[in-house]
């Protein structure tokens, strides 16, 4: 009796997706929609480097893949159905690395679901996430669809999508800032995923301060996947500094902004805000409120390296009940070189009463 033909044998993610005619990009969809390199994504899966943006213990990526043309350098510039995408979510363990039991176990998925029919697909048939019925897959939240759709035109070589234009005219002002209710959250990615072209950082820069709350909530909530320019950045920064001096400041304003802003190359301009908002409690209260505190956390966790921010920032979320200051605290004790700095707090300085008992839990709790 004949033998069957061997199935390949794959010892990462990095290595199925090389051994195949097409090419691949790997993006984090967890706090922000952050294109990896293949060289560190291969680092990831060899535990050479912990998971980067580790966000409630679990790493989300997506997957995008297709056909490799004669030309190494040519892109798809044809239909979109050429396209694979996968979303998929993997454990990160305690030390915060990538739980590679886990991500063997979609190889061992992959090999059975999809090997057989995946060339067939990447030549024309209409496809959506092979692996949708895996355990390992997730669906990404609406603005991280948005944002990632956006991002996989511009890699793939495609036209953004038809609410793209409307969504310049709208920045233009000439339609009314009032008449937002139209635009659609791909249009509004699109836009920020070209800020370099067609001239549209500018078109942003000029409509910001003119723009209603809900636009400017989505725009910025597509910003923090982006590095915006000067311009538009102080801009940024003018606007938080406007809510933090008003009386009774609109605090999801106020998170939405410090969002758009987390991605920002003005790394010292941007701590100077968060060291305003977190020394200012008592006269704006914004320090005070959760979701400010979550968004600092979750966007700008880099500037958290800062002994003097980090102190700031512990003491302000100790006034929070128990709950919430386990929560963030430990999504943030995930984060690469943040361990230690948190667990030194739990130890060190002069902590006020109610830091002191709120890390006795939380160190209890962990330690447990």
């Amino acid at each position: 009796m004949p033998k069957s033909p061997e199935q390949p044998r794959f010892d990462s993610i990095s290595h199925f997706l090389e051994s195949g005619n097409f090419d691949y990009r790997v993006f984090d969809m967890g706090r922000k929609v952050t294109l990896f390199s293949h060289d560190v994504f291969k680092r990831i899966e060899t535990q050479e480097l912990l998971y980067p943006y580790p966000f409630q213990k679990k790493s989300s990526l997506a997957l995008l893949l297709w056909s490799r043309k004669e030309s190494n350098e040519e892109k798809i510039s044809s239909s979109k159905e050429e396209a694979v995408i996968w979303f998929l979510q993997f454990p990160i363990d305690e030390l915060g690395y990538l739980q590679l039991e886990s991500r063997d176990g979609f190889l061992l998925s992959l090999l059975e679901q999809a090997s057989k029919n995946i060339e067939a697909k990447l030549k024309g048939t209409i496809s959506t996430d092979e692996m949708s019925e895996s355990p390992f897959a997730f669906q990404p939240t609406e603005d991280r669809l948005a944002m990632f759709h956006a991002f996989a035109t511009r890699e793939l070589g495609q036209q953004p999508s038809h609410y793209y234009q409307a969504t310049r005219e709208y920045l233009k002002g000439s339609l009314g800032y009032e008449h937002w209710q139209f635009l659609g959250l791909q249009g509004i990615a699109d836009v920020v995923a070209r800020l370099d072209g067609d001239g549209n950082e500018d078109l942003l820069n000029k409509a910001l301060s003119k723009l209603p709350d809900v636009p400017l909530e989505s725009f910025c909530r597509m910003l923090e996947n982006t590095q915006p320019k000067e311009a538009l950045t102080q801009n940024l920064i003018g606007l938080i500094n406007k809510q933090a001096n008003t009386e009774k400041p609109a605090v999801a304003i106020v998170a939405a902004l410090l969002r758009g802003l987390s991605g920002a190359k003005l790394k010292i301009e941007r701590k100077a805000v968060l060291l305003n908002l977190l020394g200012v409690k008592k006269a704006n209260k914004l320090a005070g409120e959760i979701e400010i505190l979550a968004t600092i956390s979750g966007r700008c966790w880099l500037d958290l390296e800062s002994d003097e921010l980090l102190e700031l920032f512990i003491e302000s979320l100790a006034e929070q009940d128990q709950a919430g200051f386990n929560a963030i605290l430990f999504d943030l004790i995930m984060m690469p070189k943040m361990r230690k700095k948190v667990l030194a707090v739990g130890r060190g300085f002069a902590r006020s009463k109610a830091l002191d008992e709120k890390m006795t839990v939380f160190m209890t709790g962990y330690q447990a």
